[in-house]
């Protein structure tokens, strides 16, 4: 675990670990509540009782297992004696609710952001040096927003990218975590991993934070290989130093010795067949030249017949994960 999350997973553990024994109501179902049911689950095993939600649009199905707030109002299944933990950042409502009911309850964007919960807007009109602004949601990456002046969680559409290119949205432990659970890694030092348009270089810091000793990456686009390289200087981690960062500013066709250094490959949404194709000929040139066991992790495996026809590999396991492109499928090479 990487020591920039310390504090903020000491603050979540100091509320969790409170709520064994009790009910619980997960009050709010947008980004934090989703993070916040995570988190508890994969760290604490503690799983939610109630969630409830304010969402109740003609397109969510009722069939789904949330309630509405006038849960606080019925006597049913203990809920009077549950603690309620908050996941709507800034909302006042809800905590009055909480207060005039009677109910215990944690507020975790209060805790964890204290007067910094809103980022004010700023005049830049940069969408690559843009930070998030209004209220944070309690997630891995805006806390290194907040307190790091990190820049991660802003999305980044094609336009305004290369040609080819996929739009740029963050993907963090959340999703990535049980992504590399389903591998089940047993880490040594000499695995690496290598993340094939690294953005700013959000997935890298989680795979750091998963374990990995040495990770790698390379963008195409000047401006993002920039945001990536002021976030790890942010964070203390020089991305100079190849022993545990490298992030390469490049053509992801060109990269070809540097693979040499690594084991595992990452893909999101993979770039496009004229560019994908040169990208694995090179992995697999790298096998030759540097034969060792090799791994490929490729999210929305589009071009699963590139992979197919090398000869290299076989696919060992294909699951859906919580990602924006759920299909997920897993390579290693045949020796």
């Amino acid at each position: 675990m990487l020591a920039c999350f310390d504090k903020f997973r000491k603050q979540l553990d100091e509320i969790m670990i409170e709520a064994f024994g009790h009910r619980i109501i997960l009050y709010g179902y947008g980004r934090t509540g989703r993070f916040l049911e995570w988190y508890a689950d994969y760290y604490h095993s503690i799983k939610p009782d109630f969630i409830i939600t304010s969402d109740w649009t003609n397109a969510m199905p009722y069939s789904l297992p949330y309630f509405r707030d006038s849960l606080f109002e019925f006597n049913y299944s203990d809920v009077k004696n549950a603690i309620v933990w908050l996941a709507l950042p800034g909302n006042q409502e809800a905590k009055e609710k909480c207060i005039k009911l009677g109910y215990r309850y944690f507020d975790f964007a209060d805790v964890i952001y204290g007067e910094k919960l809103i980022n004010e807007e700023t005049d830049t009109e940069n969408i690559f040096t843009k930070r998030k602004t209004g209220v944070h949601d309690v997630q891995f990456m805006e806390y290194l927003e907040c307190f790091y002046s990190c820049n991660f969680v802003t999305s980044v559409s094609k336009e305004y990218l290369t040609q080819g290119a996929h739009n740029y949205a963050i993907s963090a432990q959340r999703e990535i975590f049980a992504i590399l659970d389903k591998c089940h890694m047993v880490l040594s030092k000499g695995d690496a991993i290598f993340d094939f348009g690294c953005g700013k270089g959000g997935a890298m810091l989680t795979f750091l934070d998963y374990g990995f000793t040495h990770v790698g990456g390379v963008e195409y686009s000047e401006q993002l290989y920039k945001e990536a390289i002021e976030n790890f200087k942010k964070l203390g981690i020089d991305s100079c130093e190849k022993e545990r960062v490298e992030i390469l500013n490049k053509d992801a066709a060109k990269v070809m010795d540097e693979l040499d250094n690594y084991n595992w490959f990452y893909f999101f949404d993979p770039f496009e067949r004229q560019i994908f194709e040169p990208v694995i000929s090179n992995i697999c040139d790298s096998f030759q030249r540097k034969p060792r066991k090799l791994n490929l992790i490729c999210i929305n495996p589009r071009y699963h017949d590139v992979i197919e026809q090398c000869g290299i590999f076989s696919m060992i396991n294909q699951f859906c994960a919580a990602t924006r492109q759920k299909v997920v499928n897993i390579y290693t090479t045949k020796m």
